[in-house]
């Protein structure tokens, strides 16, 4: 998902989760990188994916530094943030979708077949505004964890001092 638009759901079949070989194959060679290349060629984005260890892997690692993509460090990428990251509501609003009306899928098929339907459903205009919308979000969450840690600083720095005070 980018402000620029949403890419094509890649469906993974599999009884495990996607490899790294997989994720660099399907997701960063053919989706990630041709949708850079026609929409950010100013180099003004950043990839943030979600903490699934493919999307950290060294080999994928490795070709987004050579491809110049700037990436959110795995240590920089909080866990249970997801006003930070807009595609965790996408997946529950696409889980919505995919089971409207009760929908029962028959076979594999059947659902991946439905899933890139209701996919392909979403409105654009609001994808984009919920990833815009990210960086605002994002802005009020740091200036919070900023007040907070000041405010922090400044009460244990009171405290110490009072404390230090009654030990005289």
């Amino acid at each position: 998902m980018f402000s620029k638009g949403v890419s094509d759901v890649y469906i993974h079949r599999g009884k495990q989760a996607v490899l790294q070989t997989n994720y660099l194959k399907e997701c960063i060679n053919k989706g990630l990188l041709p949708f850079i290349e026609k929409y950010h060629h100013n180099g003004n984005y950043l990839f943030w994916p979600d903490l699934a260890s493919a999307h950290y892997s060294n080999l994928v690692k490795e070709r987004l530094h050579e491809k110049n993509v700037p990436l959110v460090a795995r240590q920089d990428n909080p866990p249970n943030v997801p006003q930070a990251r807009s595609i965790e509501t996408v997946w529950a609003l696409l889980e919505r979708k995919v089971d409207e009306n009760n929908w029962e899928a028959k076979n594999l098929d059947a659902l991946a077949r439905r899933i890139k339907q209701k996919g392909k459903e979403f409105d654009q205009n609001m994808l984009q505004t919920m990833v815009e919308g990210v960086r605002k979000k994002l802005r009020g969450y740091v200036a919070r964890r900023i007040i907070f840690s000041l405010l922090n600083t400044v009460f244990c720095s009171v405290f110490h001092a009072l404390s230090n005070k009654n030990k005289k």
